[in-house]
């Protein structure tokens, strides 16, 4: 059987993703190459003329493989980085994006002292998690209605070393008490969006994170209708919103008797964030 060199297989994997349209293809072929290596990209380039061993080698053609079929690398690596943290993700949750960690920074950046959270629709705890890692003290609640996500929270937070109350709710279904924040980056893709998202998301992201009723609206309409219940007096919702849904979501904060409505923008220049107080 041929011995292959580190270089050699970066060189295959790269042309493989190559022939199939991959975004980045020799960035994609590193990570995976580095992952099975249990190296840094930089310690890779620093030993190219290694040979792989048999066992490495099948994995990581299983692994390209894998991502020749659009299936995103972050499940295949079977994690992502978000805000500083590592998290595990896989089919039960979203793939953590960077314009999230705008909200996360802007929480934290406005709240330093909270005391009390709760996050609807966790999913993989990533939001939750960074908060707890950044604020000192702060009581975070964070439901799901996927028991599988929950699960994957679960030991996100072990993994990052927080200590969060997960639990299964649709919406405030399960939750009591007050919190000084509420915040939700809500499924919110409209059924006719749905069919223009890249064949990444569509293929392998969990529907049940990703598509909601009223043209997106659906879950920001279930927690605006109630949440004044769940806020203490000066409480303040966070959410992460779809670029064309702020005037709608204003809308109905306003009719569920919400004033004081802030959108904010993100690096694009979208719509992508709200901040609603009580």
């Amino acid at each position: 059987m041929k011995i292959w060199k580190i270089s050699e297989i970066i060189n295959w994997a790269t042309d493989l993703l190559t022939s199939k349209d991959i975004e980045n293809p020799k960035l994609d072929s590193e990570y995976i190459i580095a992952h099975v290596l249990g190296m840094s990209r930089l310690e890779l380039n620093l030993h190219q003329d290694d040979d792989i061993t048999e066992d490495d080698l099948v994995l990581i053609q299983n692994m390209i493989s894998r991502r020749q079929k659009n299936e995103p690398l972050q499940y295949i690596l079977g994690e992502t980085d978000f805000y500083g943290l590592t998290f595990k993700v896989n089919e039960h949750v979203l793939i953590p994006r960077p314009e999230t960690e705008l909200l996360v920074e802007k929480i934290i950046k406005e709240n330093p002292a909270v005391e009390e959270i709760l996050e609807i629709g966790t999913g993989s705890g990533a939001i939750a998690i960074a908060l707890a890692a950044n604020i000192k003290n702060v009581k975070i609640i964070a439901v799901d209605i996927s028991n599988e996500a929950l699960q994957v929270a679960r030991e996100n937070a072990v993994k990052n070393k927080v200590n969060i109350n997960f639990c299964f709710s649709d919406v405030f279904e399960n939750v009591i008490g007050k919190y000084d924040l509420i915040i939700s980056n809500p499924p919110y893709i409209s059924n006719k969006e749905y069919q223009y998202l890249s064949s990444e998301i569509r293929e392998y992201e969990p529907l049940i994170a990703l598509l909601a009723d009223d043209n997106g609206l659906a879950f920001y309409k279930k927690i605006l209708c109630s949440a004044k219940d769940y806020l203490t007096e000066n409480g303040k919702i966070y959410f992460e919103i779809g670029y064309s849904l702020s005037e709608s979501i204003k809308k109905v904060a306003e009719e569920n008797g919400f004033r004081n409505i802030e959108t904010v923008k993100d690096l694009n220049d979208f719509d992508r964030m709200m901040v609603i107080e009580a």
